[in-house]
């Protein structure tokens, strides 16, 4: 679970196109199978730069490489697509060490024209209880995907792929890394184990129960599963590569300029009437349309671009066309009136049947009611203008369930606009503008406050009171992150964040289950029944409940380890999940509990916080986050008894006479505030809580 939006650097493709070479008359046309068309080639001279392949021979047969060491399988010029064979990450029981291999496979696209397709490809997981992460920085925001593969709680079926054994997540957008992490924990039997991670094409693959602790996924494979990449010329856009002679790779004169739909780059296309290569001079011929087995008009005629089907009375036809060019302007002109007309009709019609889906009407209803009550229901028109037309510059953040964008309303209010990715459950849709009343009432200092929404487009948008101050994570992890936050500081904010938390498990009515304090985009009313159950799960790595993946069931107690992963963060100052890292290091959780185990707790605090008399405090706040993380829901404390255990150490860090108290241990200092004494250093502390210090 996410406990605050998490945002990343910008990722900026470096690959930029120079003067073109065109490839001579000894370039390779073909490999093995594979037909090699500009800007691809094989040696000097024959590719544009960033598109180089190799040849090489394998048990007899020519194979097209990617990077010297991927197998191309199909190059697509049109579609600005290359399909390659990408190798299989495997996570495996070892009987001799008895221990878990791990054998990852992944490939960083960083700095060349590709890019893993968001739309033809998904992240594959095969196993009985295997959960694996992949993680990528892309533009201006990370994408984290993780998925969990369980066996023990369903029956595992052959072609179905949804937790059952086999769990499958789609992509949000085109990837430039394809970073694979296991999580050895979550196997529970190891004598025969064997799991599968790997981002493959969608249409490619069809689960089957015999993959299961079994080597027949991967050799039914030969270890290679097909995989699309999308790719484009250059970084810029049409507009001005045209203007750069020397390196504008449209060559054709039958050509024309494409932007890539990834933001950067763009591709060449023949125009209509042509094929061939664009990229290449006079590389787009003419289609002889005639000479097609079933002519499109007797006694055609091709013409550059077309054709032409001649008639006997062209002559009459031509002088009709003339003496009615007026008739004819007036019927196109209401036609097309008629036709703006309908459209209009249409758009309104769809419009108000989303508004209706998403429970509008009875929205519209409780706002009545209940006077006083601070929703707003906002047009898309109003969003859209809000946020200049969903601009890219106006990006907040994004995570696995929308995009966040900064908006300024007419009357000049900053608003934080919610554009979510889906909305697939009837039942969610049905309850939407229900749940949008109850989390509109919720009131506390520490909670965004939810200002209204829009619910006349297919899925709908949140509307929040804009925060400028950034998140936790970048107060934490920015440029001027945790290297001057003392102690005392970073106590106070887990208290905050506690409190805000307890607040929604103990007092909203129903009891709110909440992923962020500050987006409710991920939160759901506590259920009534037992029919909550999810098996695709897309958020941030490093917080979510461990026992969430295995049975998919939401609880109050799945917020309490999310806020524990937090409670790491602001103890060590470290990221919660950093796959650059030493491999025993990853996961901030599982680093934290061994070092923990093994009397190593010093060693991982922050040193910038460490302080003699800080350490018994310090060891109580991470003996707290260590109950948090715990890997049974039911032991972990509830949200009010973490926020009062974080309420009374921190009223020891602040206490005016602990300087006093330095010989005794923290635990003689909660004694004495708790006994009731010093009543005047307890109302300084409430007033300094007060003024959000």
């Amino acid at each position: 679970m996410l406990l605050l939006l998490l945002f990343s650097s910008t990722v900026a493709l470096q690959f930029q196109t120079k003067a073109m070479t065109l490839p001579g008359p000894s370039c390779l046309k073909r490999c093995g199978d594979v037909n090699i068309s500009y800007p691809f080639g094989i040696g000097a001279g024959c590719a544009m730069e960033g598109f180089e392949l190799s040849c090489s021979k394998m048990d007899g047969h020519s194979i097209l490489k990617f990077f010297g060491e991927i197998p191309v399988q199909t190059i697509f010029l049109s579609e600005g697509q290359v399909r390659i064979m990408k190798h299989i990450s495997t996570m495996s029981y070892n009987p001799l060490s008895k221990e878990i291999d791990q054998d990852i496979w992944g490939r960083n696209l960083s700095n060349t024209p590709f890019l893993y397709s968001g739309k033809s490809n998904m992240f594959t997981v095969i196993g009985v209880n295997t959960l694996a992460y992949m993680t990528d920085n892309v533009a201006a925001n990370k994408l984290n995907l993780h998925v969990y593969a369980a066996c023990d709680y369903w029956v595992c079926l052959d072609g179905m792929c949804r937790g059952a054994g086999c769990c499958r997540v789609a992509l949000t957008e085109d990837m430039s890394n394809d970073g694979v992490y296991f999580n050895p924990l979550s196997i529970t039997g190891r004598a025969e184990y064997r799991g599968y991670a790997v981002l493959m094409e969608s249409n490619s693959f069809r689960f089957n129960t015999t993959y299961l602790n079994t080597t027949a996924f991967f050799d039914e494979h030969a270890g290679r599963v097909p995989v699309t990449l999308n790719w484009a010329v250059g970084n810029e856009t049409c507009d001005v590569a045209r203007k750069k002679n020397d390196s504008y790779a449209c060559l054709s004169t039958s050509s024309m300029c494409v932007d890539s739909s990834r933001g950067s780059g763009y591709l060449c296309n023949c125009i209509k009437g042509y094929k061939g290569n664009p990229y290449l001079p006079h590389g787009c011929q003419d289609i002889d349309e005639c000479a097609a087995n079933k002519p499109p008009c007797a006694g055609c005629i091709n013409v550059p671009g077309g054709f032409s089907c001649p008639s006997r009375r062209s002559l009459n036809v031509v002088a009709l066309a003339v003496g009615s060019s007026i008739g004819a302007a007036t019927v196109v002109i209401a036609i097309t009136c008629t036709y703006l007309f309908h459209e209009r009709k249409k758009l309104a019609k769809i419009k108000q049947k989303y508004f209706q889906q998403h429970g509008g009407m009875l929205l519209l209803q409780e706002i009545s009611l209940k006077q006083g009550i601070a929703f707003s229901l906002f047009t898309e028109a109003e969003l859209i203008e809000a946020t200049d037309k969903f601009d890219n510059k106006n990006i907040l953040g994004r995570d696995g369930h929308g995009t966040v964008y900064k908006g300024t309303l007419k009357e000049g209010s900053l608003i934080a606009v919610k554009r979510c990715v889906s909305m697939t459950s009837e039942q969610q849709k049905e309850e939407f503008g229900k749940e949008m009343i109850i989390l509109s009432q919720i009131n506390h200092r520490n909670i965004v406050k939810l200002l209204g929404c829009c619910l006349e487009v297919e899925v709908p948008m949140l509307v929040y009171e804009f925060i400028p101050n950034g998140t936790l994570f970048q107060f934490v992890h920015g440029d001027n992150g945790c290297h001057n936050i003392p102690f005392s500081t970073r106590l106070h904010i887990a208290l905050e964040s506690a409190l805000a938390l307890a607040y929604l498990h103990s007092w909203a009515s129903p009891p709110i289950l909440h992923a962020k304090v500050s987006d409710f985009g991920a939160s759901i009313l506590a259920p009534t029944d037992e029919s909550q159950f999810v098996t695709l799960v897309q958020g941030t790595c490093g917080y979510l409940d461990p026992e969430y993946m295995q049975t998919c069931q939401l609880t109050d107690k799945s917020d309490v380890y999310s806020f524990g992963g937090v409670l790491l963060e602001l103890l060590t100052g470290k990221k919660a999940l950093n796959l650059e890292g030493p491999e025993n290091e990853r996961s901030l959780a599982l680093h934290f509990l061994c070092a923990v185990k093994e009397g190593r707790l010093v060693d991982i605090i922050d040193s910038r916080i460490k302080n003699e008399n800080d350490i018994e405090l310090l060891e109580e706040v991470a003996e707290l986050a260590r109950q948090c993380l715990d890997m049974v829901g039911d032991r972990r404390p509830p949200m009010r008894d973490v926020a009062e255990k974080l309420d009374r150490l921190s009223k020891v860090v602040q206490h005016p006479w602990r300087a006093c108290l330095g010989g005794e241990s923290s635990v003689a200092s909660l004694e004495m505030i708790g006994s009731g004494n010093f009543s005047m250093e307890k109302r300084i502390v409430q007033g300094l809580l007060e003024s959000g210090r």
